[in-house]
């Protein structure tokens, strides 16, 4: 009886070791992945509560130094080439444990578009500039809509759900009635630029808890500023697209219905600049093409040349807390 209660003390230490074991999953960037420095390291913790201190390391050199401080999430400069990051994670009792990924940098460059997401109406993609998987870059921000809602400072970057490995996830905590989180990000800017895409990948986990969704693009020529947002407004039942100059929504025809819960939904919206007009071309739901066709003045703006996206979550009469996921979020400029 005495070996026996021994044998199961053990056994039972042994599974309490185990259980409070730390391990490191590093989320991004991506095994064998090929980026532009500075590369964004995000990493999450098994048991975070063990943690001292976690270190990033590029080639075995520490480059930062997080503290106690998880999930990581951190932008490095990595220099051109072939690189191991290892993100390492000190334990209360001195231990250590680690995770690494082998990356390529490249020259900061904008690839050409290799194919198009959707039709477009008047106009090739040919030479276009394309910013890919928008969802994982650094330089989002948050700027309240309406109300006073608790919004995610930016996407948190996570492996599940995915459709690509990661996807940025964002938060809305509603503090009172349609209360509304937008979140923006600058991508660059053009003198010439007249024709643009973006193309998006989103999910819902809990879609009654949300009034709706809008995505959008924009782009400044001078003092004009041109906006290309689309709503999808679950309770109207369809698509309304944005009047800058008039500042209001415009509904069309198009159906918008309710995503079922943790399906991804696939959205493109094609949009143009023709003759000192915001022109809104089509949108494709999810392989369906659907034409909009309506044209609207710009707004006037501090002179600027720059373009980039938006990503905006609206909350319901309810105020219910809910996450949304994008993934794959392409947006093309030519």
């Amino acid at each position: 009886m005495r070996i026996f209660s021994r044998l199961v003390g053990g056994l039972f230490l042994l599974a309490s070791t185990l259980s409070i074991a730390q391990s490191v999953t590093v989320v991004s960037p991506q095994e064998g992945a090929t980026t532009t420095s500075p590369v964004r390291v995000v990493a999450t913790f098994s048991n975070a509560g063990s943690i001292a201190d976690t270190k990033v390391l590029v080639d075995g050199t520490e480059v930062n130094q997080g503290g106690g401080v998880t999930p990581l999430d951190i932008t490095i400069p990595v220099s051109p080439g072939n690189h191991q990051v290892t993100v390492k994670a000190i334990l209360d009792n001195g231990s250590e444990t680690s995770a690494f990924r082998n990356i390529n940098i490249v020259a900061p460059a904008v690839m050409a578009a290799s194919a198009t997401a959707g039709s477009m109406t008047s106009a090739s993609t040919s030479g276009a500039l394309t910013y890919s998987k928008i969802e994982e870059k650094s330089g989002w921000y948050t700027a309240p809509d309406q109300g006073d809602p608790v919004c995610s400072s930016k996407p948190s970057l996570v492996s599940q759900p995915s459709l690509d490995g990661i996807s940025g996830q964002f938060y809305l905590g509603p503090r009172g009635q349609f209360n509304n989180c937008l979140w923006p990000i600058l991508l660059g800017k053009s003198t010439t630029a007249t024709h643009f895409q973006l193309d998006t990948y989103y999910l819902l986990r809990n879609p009654a808890a949300a009034q709706g969704l809008e995505f959008s693009s924009n782009k400044h020529i001078g003092t004009k500023w041109y906006k290309f947002s689309v709503q999808c407004s679950y309770n109207k039942g369809v698509y309304s697209v944005w009047n800058t100059a008039g500042a209001k929504w415009v509904p069309t025809s198009i159906p918008c219905t309710r995503p079922a819960a943790g399906q991804w939904q696939h959205l493109t919206v094609n949009t143009q600049i023709a003759n000192g007009q915001a022109v809104f071309q089509s949108i494709v739901v999810n392989g369906v093409t659907h034409a909009i066709n309506k044209s609207f003045n710009p707004s006037t703006k501090a002179s600027s040349y720059n373009f980039g996206v938006h990503f905006q979550m609206d909350g319901t009469r309810a105020a219910q807390p809910y996450y949304a996921w994008l993934d794959k979020m392409t947006y093309k400029v030519w």
